[in-house]
Formats: structure tokens, C-alpha cells, sequence
């Protein structure tokens, strides 16, 4: 068992009798640490899953609980992505904390639903397994992948749908609350990527691509087909050639 170092800002706490910290740590390549021990964030396990702490600040446990998720809200979200096709594959570049992507699924899509940054996949896998029962089995797939390494892949399933919710300088995912989005943007920074994705994603997609944005930031790309506002965010969407809106 080692203290965290400032080249390991996160760090697994241990419990007595509990193999998971050891296993997640090992799987991660975290130090294992029986206190906080200087470490920044710290991964463990409460009695609601795993959580992410934020020792010595005033900052609640980020943990990912599907259960909250309520049935009201997110009407733009699926109004944005619906599409004839059933079942229909939905291709989530941007995962996050996955509440996008359960939402999705609970509509019924089939969500392959990736995450690049390590401890956020931890954080929403656990999530998974305490998830309530989704419409049917397999319907979110988690990967641990960049976004742009999956839009690569010749034998991916070809998407009816590719949604992207990007994290840019000074902005932030759209779907995170404030203290969410502070321990989130310490570990993943900020994403310039957004455009590159968007271009990648218009050459995937069978039927659209839908980017989540602030309601009055600008759009990736001027020739969105269709447009979905809510109070705070808006969701455009790029057709792909002949789709019917």
C-alpha cells in the first residue's frame, strides 16, 4: 500500500475485509491508500457504491446513481433523437456520468455509451450494477475508449444516431451541476474536441447526429438541419444525407 503522489492525484482508499479497493486500484493503475495521504480525490467504496471524495474541501462525494433519474425532464433529449428505426443504435461519444445515455436507454435505445477517462468509466460501471432494470438486456454498452479511436473502428455497428455533448473551455457538459462538473473537469480538463468529433460523427451516422449545447453557445457547425431548445441548453441536429426529420 502506497501514499498518493502529486503525479497520482487520485488515489483507492482501502477497507478492512473489502477486496474491491485492491482489485479497482490494480485495474486502474491508482495508488492504494488506507487515509487520504496527500492524495487530491479519492476513490471509495460507501454504502451507495463507489464515490468519488474530494478530501479537506467542501465538496460532497460525486457518485453516479441511476435511481434518481426521474421520468419527468429530458422531453428536448428525446425529441432531438427520435428517430423511426426500432430498435435503434445509439452511439454516445461524450458519456460523462451516463445520465444521457441511461435516459436514452430507458427510451428505448440500444446505447454503446464510451467514456475516455478512466475513473469517470469506474464511477458509472458501478452505477450499472446497482442500475434499475433497463427496457431489455444489453441495452447500455460501456467502453472505455476515446471517441475518436471508436469513430475509427471499421467493424463498428453503424449508428442511427451519434450524440455528443463536448466539454469545452469555460463551459462544461451541459448535463452536470456545478460541483459535479468541478471534480469532473479536474480530471478530464477541458475537450477541445468537439468539432473534430462532430465531422467524424456526420460520416458514421445513418440517420443524425445530435450536439448538446449551453443554450446560447455557438454551434460546432452552421448547417445544423434542426434545432431543440430548452431553458438552459438546445440540442442541434445534423441530418445525415436523405434521413427524413
Amino acid at each position: 500500500m502506497t501514499g498518493a503522489s502529486p503525479e497520482h492525484p487520485v488515489a483507492v482508499l482501502a477497507a478492512p475485509g473489502d477486496r474491491r479497493p485492491k482489485a479497482l486500484a490494480g485495474r486502474l493503475g491508482l495508488p492504494l491508500v488506507d487515509a487520504a495521504s496527500g492524495a487530491g480525490l479519492l476513490l471509495a467504496y460507501g454504502e451507495q457504491g463507489l464515490e468519488l471524495r474530494a478530501p479537506g474541501r467542501r465538496l460532497k462525494p460525486l457518485r453516479v446513481d441511476f435511481a434518481q433519474i426521474g421520468h419527468h425532464g429530458g422531453g428536448e433529449l428525446l425529441r432531438a433523437t427520435r428517430v423511426k428505426r426500432r430498435p435503434a443504435r445509439l452511439l454516445d461519444l461524450t458519456a460523462g456520468l451516463a445520465t444521457d445515455a441511461f435516459r436514452l436507454a430507458r427510451a428505448g435505445f440500444e446505447v454503446m455509451a464510451c467514456e475516455r477517462e478512466p475513473v469517470i468509466h469506474a464511477l458509472v460501471e458501478d452505477a450499472l450494477g446497482r442500475a434499475p432494470t433497463l427496457p431489455g438486456p444489453g441495452c447500455i454498452e460501456l467502453r472505455l475508449a476515446d471517441a475518436r479511436a471508436v469513430l475509427a473502428e471499421p467493424a463498428l455497428p453503424a449508428p442511427d444516431v451519434v450524440y455528443i455533448d463536448p466539454m469545452f473551455p469555460g463551459e462544461g457538459r451541459t448535463a452536470l451541476p456545478r460541483r459535479e462538473l468541478q471534480l469532473v473537469r479536474e480530471l478530464t480538463g477541458d475537450d477541445d474536441t468537439g468539432v473534430e468529433l462532430l465531422a467524424r460523427a456526420r460520416s458514421r451516422a445513418t440517420r443524425r447526429v445530435v450536439v448538446k449545447r449551453p443554450l446560447h453557445a455557438p454551434a460546432l457547425a452552421p448547417d445544423a438541419d434542426l434545432v431543440f431548445k430548452g431553458r438552459a441548453v438546445r440540442f442541434d441536429v445534423y441530418l445525415a444525407g436523405g434521413a427524413a426529420p
